[in-house]
């Protein structure tokens, strides 16, 4: 259908510890198993990873609901498997640490390319499918650090599509709107001016008008919405006033309000595989820049954010990692450590006490292995 509006809403799910993962699925079980929403959910390997260590315990918490065997059984799409519905809950994946598609202000990113993302990405689609028995195809950038110059090597582990965000782009909504290529791998723009914590969503007629809207002014008839699962899973309360129950009804009543209005509400993989209005095989560096790294932490897309010299350290321990490989050094353990300190999150400046610990710990754990010497004192 030429005016046909479609949505897709997803979440992204980066925890660890036992009482957020247990929130985590009770969210998956309400929205995605009882209600029957296509919703992603974008799942960093170490969640899926604590998901399969707290199965017992998810079970015993949440009487009786089963969160593997759900993943595993119909529930969930599997593409690769032929199993595509467009009206299924998707399990999507992010780098097993939460790491960056693109190491930010990183000149030569050869050794972050090929001796960090495959990796990374794989240990995700690996867990994915030997723990739940599904092969995930679309990729959320943690924070949304991307550049299109990290494209190949995404496509090269087997993922179908990236979501990238759309804050870099300011106001162009038609641009937000289009699926879009890079070296052959599929790209959706989250669109950041809608997204469902937001205080004014709280009617979800609300919110499905102003999804209608913006997909009227693109030229995709889509729109891509997302955010942390925290912002709806009751761990943002004190922030948002939404307590998990909260949540679950916000996001279920906007299931309900696009089902009645006429939305078509997907999931994310099928949303990538809906041609754009015109036909146009949009490509993406019509509007981004091969070398220009955006992220989805301040409306204006850039890396403000980042603690400079925490991601410089991790830059230099990115090409030690290498130089030492090259001279035949047993580098794995020295790998494990940059991986835990290259978290996107611990370069943030307004994260607290317990990240700057966790951060220095880490990079001075794998540069100690490197080189014999701390960074951090």
């Amino acid at each position: 259908m030429v005016n046909e509006v479609t949505l897709s809403l997803y979440f992204i799910c980066h925890h660890e510890s036992r009482d957020e993962v247990i929130r985590d699925a009770e969210l998956v079980r309400r929205v995605a198993c009882e209600k029957w929403m296509p919703v992603t959910f974008f799942f960093s390997g170490v969640e899926l990873e604590a998901i399969l260590r707290e199965r017992e315990t998810i079970k015993w918490a949440l009487d009786g609901f089963d969160l593997v065997a759900a993943i595993q059984g119909d529930f969930f799409i599997n593409p690769r498997f032929g199993m595509a519905d467009p009206y299924r809950p998707e399990l999507g994946i992010m780098t097993f640490n939460h790491v960056p598609l693109a190491q930010p202000f990183l000149e030569d990113q050869g050794e972050y390319l090929k001796g960090v993302l495959p990796d990374q990405i794989g240990r995700s689609i690996n867990i994915a499918q030997y723990g739940f028995h599904k092969t995930p195809v679309t990729l959320h950038a943690s924070d949304g650090v991307y550049a299109l110059y990290s494209a190949h090597d995404v496509r090269q582990q087997g993922v179908d599509t990236v979501v990238a965000s759309g804050e870099f782009l300011d106001g162009n909504e038609r641009a937000k709107g289009n699926l879009y290529w890079a070296s052959g791998l599929r790209h959706l723009i989250r669109n950041n001016g809608i997204q469902l914590q937001d205080r004014k969503f709280y009617d979800a007629r609300h919110f499905v008008d102003v999804a209608r809207y913006k997909a009227s002014l693109t030229n995709g008839g889509r729109v891509v919405s997302g955010c942390d699962s925290n912002e709806v899973n009751g761990m943002s309360e004190s922030a948002n006033g939404m307590s998990l129950r909260d949540g679950i009804t916000r996001v279920c009543c906007i299931g309900d309000e696009a089902y009645r209005s006429g939305v078509r509400l997907i999931n994310c993989n099928a949303s990538a595989h809906l041609p754009n209005r015109n036909g146009d095989h949009a490509d993406l560096e019509s509007i981004w820049p091969w070398n220009d790294v955006h992220a989805m932490q301040n409306a204006e897309g850039n890396l403000s954010w980042i603690i400079r010299d925490r991601n410089d350290i991790i830059s230099y321990a990115v090409w030690l990692v290498g130089e030492r490989h090259r001279q035949r050094w047993d580098v794995r353990e020295a790998k494990e450590h940059l991986y835990l300190a290259a978290d996107s999150a611990l370069r943030h400046e307004h994260y607290g006490h317990f990240f700057t610990e966790h951060f220095k710990y880490h990079i001075n754990q794998a540069i100690g292995l490197l080189q014999g010497d701390k960074y951090y004192n």
